[in-house]
C-alpha cells in the first residue's frame, strides 16, 4: 500500500501558494505524486520546478528531509534544486533529522558505500579513481599481461578503448562480447584477451581498495541485489524517492532505483521520452516507455506548458516527434505570442551555409541580440568547422561546446602534420607528431629517425633511403607502416589529396585503436579534406589555420575580439546543447547524410533516437531558428546532398520554406543581390501555394545550378 502524504502542513499553514505558483499540471503531480508516478515533462516545461516544488510539499506536511532521496545526473543540477528547496523553506527547514539525500547517482552511491564497503571486500576508505586513473591502471593491466601495440602484430586497443568498452558493458548490464559487437566488431578475434585485461583491471582494483565510477553503481547494485538485510536498511531509510532526467539512465541506473525504493513504493520519475538521446552511453529510452509495465497502478502526469519557445517553434516540434511510434503522445502548448516560423534555407555548399549563417548572427547583433544568447548546433563535431572558420574570418568571438575546437583536435592536428612537412621538411615538432604515433617508436627512437631523415636532405630522399636498416625490429615495422602515407605525400600536391590519402592509409587503423570515438575523429578529417578544396597551395592553407592574416579581418577586429571576449556566440553539439536554451539557434548540416547520422540509423531504434535529437535542437530556441543544409559537398559541388529526412518528413505548413520555393541565394541573398550573375538565369520561381514536396523542384534544379556555379567560378 502506497504511503499517503498528510494533508496537514507540518507548520500548521502552507509557507508556498501552489497553486499560484504552478500550473495545473505541475501542481497534480506535486500534490499526488504518491506512489509510482511517472511525471512526462516536455521541453521547457518547468520540470525542475516541478521536483523543487514536490519536495518541499512533502518536507512541508511532515516527512523528514532525510526520507527523501533525489537523484540527478550532474552536480550542478542537484546543486540548484537543493538550493530552491532551501529558498522555498527557508529557516522553517527542519534540520533536526538531516538534510534532504539529493545528488548525482555516483555521488549518493558513494556515500552508501563508504558504511557498507566492507560487505563487497573493501574498507571505508576506498579510494575512487577518475577517468584518467582508470586509463592508467588499465595501461598497467595490459602491460603486464604483455598487450601493448608494440609488442603485436597489428595494433592493440588502447587502453582508452579497452576502458570504454569494459565500462559500456557494465553500464548496460552486458556480457563483453556485445559491448564489442556493438562498439568494435573489427576486435571480435580478441574477446579472450580482452575479458583477461578486464579481469586483471577488476582484481587490480580491488587490491588497491580502489573503485572506479563504474564500480559505485554496479557494487552498490551487487550489494542491494545480493544481500538483503543491507537493502533493507538502505531502501527502508528513504520513503520518497525522486529521480530527474529518468529517460536518460543505463539500465544498471534504473535497476538501482527499483531497489532503492522502500515497501511504500513512493517512486516519482521525471522525464521526456522525446528527450532521450544518449544511447551511445548506454542510456536505454524503454526505461522510461517501460516504467507503466513495471509499476502497473503507477500515476501519470504530463506537462505540456511550454515556458520556452514560441508557438511556430512548438508546432515544428510536435508534427516532428508525432512520426516516431515508440513514444507517449504528447503536444506541447506555447504561452508566448505568435513570432515567425521556423527558416529552411538551402544553400550550394557547406561554405555558402556558413556565409549565410555567420552574415544572420551578424543581423541579430546588430538588432540587440546578445552573442550568448546565440547557439550554432551541429549533429557531429566536424559540421561546425566551415561556421568556425567563418566567425574568425570576421572577427566574432565563440564558445564551442562538446569538445576542442576543430583545428585544435588532436586527429586534425595529426593529419595537418603531413602538410607540414610537405611545406617545411625541416618541421621538427610535425615529424615527432607523425612518427610517435607510429607502433614501436618512442620518443628517443623518434629523435634519432629525424636525425637520419634530416641527413637525407629532403622529404623524398628521407622516405626513398633504407632507414629501417638502422633501427630495431619494432621501429623498423612503425617506419615500414608509415612510409606509404609519406611517398604519398611526396607524390600528390594539393592539400586536399595529401589529407584523403591519411583517411585511406594505416592512420585509420591508429585511430580505431586509439579512440572510443575513432569514427567522429574520421569524418573530422574528411571535412578537413573538403575544407582543403579551396587551396591549391599547402603554406596559405597552414598559414589561414594558424590565425595569419587569411583568418582575422582587421587589427581593430582583434582587439574588438579581446574586449568583448566575455560575450560569445555559441557553437555545440545538440548532445552537449540538451537542457540549455537560447534566443536564436541555427541548426546546420540538414542533410540525409549528416543528419540523421548513417551509422545511427543502422542501429535498432536509431532513427526514432535521431528523430528525437533532433526534437532536442528545434526546442532549444526561444524565438529564431533557422534549419540549414548545404545541396553539394565540397567546392566543385561533384556530390549533390539530399535534404535531411527530418526536413521532407515535415508538414510544410510548420515551415518558413521561400528560400526553398524561391531562390537558393547567395549566403542567404537573392540572386538580385549575388552581383555576379550566380543563379541569374537557373532562379527558382516562387510559388503562390505550398507543394506537396516542396524540396522536390530544387533537387530538379540542381544539375543546373551546379553548371552555372562552376561557370562562374
Amino acid at each position: 500500500m502506497s504511503h499517503q502524504a498528510p494533508t496537514e502542513s507540518l507548520f500548521g499553514s502552507s509557507r508556498i501558494d501552489y497553486e499560484k505558483e504552478l500550473n495545473e499540471g505541475q501542481l497534480a503531480a506535486v500534490r499526488e505524486g504518491d506512489g509510482p508516478c511517472v511525471v512526462l515533462a516536455g521541453a521547457g516545461s518547468g520540470k525542475t520546478r516541478t521536483i523543487v516544488y514536490r519536495v518541499a510539499w512533502l518536507i512541508e506536511h511532515g516527512v523528514s528531509p532525510d526520507a527523501i532521496l533525489l537523484l540527478t545526473f550532474t552536480n550542478k543540477a542537484a546543486s540548484e534544486m537543493m538550493g530552491r528547496i532551501g529558498s522555498l523553506l527557508g529557516s522553517a527547514l527542519p534540520f533536526g533529522s538531516g538534510g534532504v539525500w539529493g545528488g548525482t547517482f555516483h555521488s549518493i552511491a558513494n556515500r552508501i558505500l563508504r558504511a557498507f564497503a566492507d560487505r563487497l571486500g573493501f574498507t571505508s576508505s576506498f579510494t575512487i579513481l577518475d577517468d584518467e586513473d582508470s586509463r592508467d591502471l588499465m595501461k598497467a593491466c595490459m602491460r603486464e599481461l604483455g598487450f601493448t601495440s608494440a609488442d603485436k602484430d597489428k595494433r592493440f586497443p588502447s587502453p582508452a578503448v579497452v576502458r570504454d568498452l569494459v565500462s559500456y558493458a557494465t553500464n548496460a548490464m552486458k556480457p563483453l562480447e556485445d559491448a564489442v559487437a556493438k562498439k568494435h566488431p573489427k576486435f571480435e578475434p580478441l574477446l579472450p584477451d580482452l575479458k583477461r585485461i578486464a579481469e586483471a583491471y577488476d582484481l587490480k582494483k580491488r587490491n588497491s581498495n580502489a573503485m572506479d565510477f563504474d564500480d559505485l553503481l554496479s557494487r552498490l547494485f551487487k550489494l542491494l541485489a545480493n544481500d538483503v538485510s543491507a537493502r533493507e536498511r538502505i531502501a527502508g531509510r528513504w520513503q520518497y524517492v525522486l529521480v530527474d532526467e529518468y529517460q536518460d539512465t543505463n539500465p544498471l541506473q534504473a535497476s538501482l532505483v527499483r531497489l532503492m525504493v522502500g515497501t511504500q513504493r513512493n517512486l516519482l520519475v521525471v522525464g521526456d521520452d522525446a528527450q532521450s538521446i544518449y544511447s551511445f552511453r548506454a542510456a536505454d529510452v524503454r526505461n522510461i516507455l517501460d516504467f507503466p509495465k513495471q509499476y502497473p497502478d503507477a500515476k501519470m502526469f504530463k506537462l505540456l506548458v511550454n515556458y520556452r519557445s514560441v508557438p511556430e517553434i512548438l508546432d515544428l516540434a510536435n508534427d516532428v516527434i508525432s512520426r516516431n511510434v515508440d513514444q507517449f503522445r504528447k503536444e506541447l502548448v506555447s504561452v508566448k505570442k505568435p513570432f515567425q516560423k521556423p527558416a529552411v534555407v538551402p544553400c550550394p555548399s557547406a561554405f555558402q551555409e556558413a556565409d549565410f549563417v555567420v552574415g544572420k548572427i551578424r543581423d541579430l547583433l546588430e538588432e540587440g541580440v546578445k552573442p550568448e544568447a546565440i547557439a550554432v548546433l551541429f549533429r557531429a563535431t566536424h559540421h561546425s568547422q566551415t561556421v568556425e572558420f567563418e566567425l574568425m574570418k570576421r572577427g566574432i568571438p565563440y564558445d564551442y561546446r562538446g569538445g576542442v575546437k576543430f583545428f585544435d583536435r588532436a586527429h586534425v592536428k595529426d593529419a595537418l602534420s603531413f602538410l607540414r612537412i610537405k611545406n617545411n621538411f625541416n618541421d621538427e615538432a610535425a615529424w615527432l607528431r607523425i612518427l610517435t604515433i607510429q607502433p614501436g617508436v618512442g620518443e628517443v627512437m623518434a629523435a634519432k629517425m629525424l636525425m637520419l631523415f634530416r641527413a637525407a636532405g629532403s622529404l623524398a630522399s628521407a622516405v626513398l633511403s633504407p632507414v629501417e636498416a638502422t633501427l630495431g625490429a619494432r621501429a623498423a615495422k612503425g617506419w615500414v607502416e608509415l612510409r606509404p602515407l609519406l611517398e604519398k605525400t611526396v607524390e600528390l600536391e594539393k592539400p586536399m589529396d595529401i589529407i584523403r590519402a591519411v583517411t585511406k592509409s594505416s592512420y585509420v587503423d591508429y585511430l580505431e585503436n586509439e579512440y572510443p570515438n575513432w569514427r567522429e575523429r574520421l569524418e573530422d578529417i574528411e571535412q578537413l579534406a573538403v575544407f582543403a578544396e579551396e587551396y591549391e597551395s599547402t603554406s596559405e592553407l597552414l598559414a589561414d589555420i594558424t590565425l595569419d592574416s587569411g583568418v582575422v579581418e582587421k587589427p581593430a577586429n582583434r582587439g574588438r575580439q579581446r574586449r568583448d571576449a566575455a560575450d560569445k556566440v555559441v557553437l555545440s553539439t545538440i548532445h552537449q546543447a540538451k537542457g540549455l536554451e537560447w534566443e536564436a539557434v541555427f541548426v546546420i548540416h540538414l542533410t540525409n547524410s549528416g543528419f540523421p547520422n548513417r551509422k545511427a540509423v543502422m542501429e535498432e531504434g536509431g532513427i526514432e533516437e535521431e528523430r528525437r535529437l533532433f526534437y532536442v535542437a528545434v526546442t532549444r530556441s526561444k524565438k529564431y531558428l533557422h534549419l540549414s543544409y548545404p545541396a553539394t559537398a565540397g567546392r566543385d559541388m561533384f556530390t549533390l546532398e539530399q535534404p535531411s529526412l527530418f526536413l521532407e518528413e515535415a508538414n510544410p505548413k510548420m515551415l518558413d520554406l521561400s528560400l526553398v520555393e524561391g531562390r537558393l541565394g547567395f549566403g542567404g541573398k537573392s540572386s538580385e543581390d549575388d552581383g555576379d550573375g550566380f543563379f541569374e538565369e537557373d532562379a527558382i520561381s516562387v510559388s503562390e501555394s505550398v507543394p506537396e514536396d516542396p524540396f522536390a523542384e530544387m533537387k530538379s534544379k540542381v544539375k543546373k545550378i551546379k553548371r552555372s556555379y562552376l561557370r562562374d567560378v
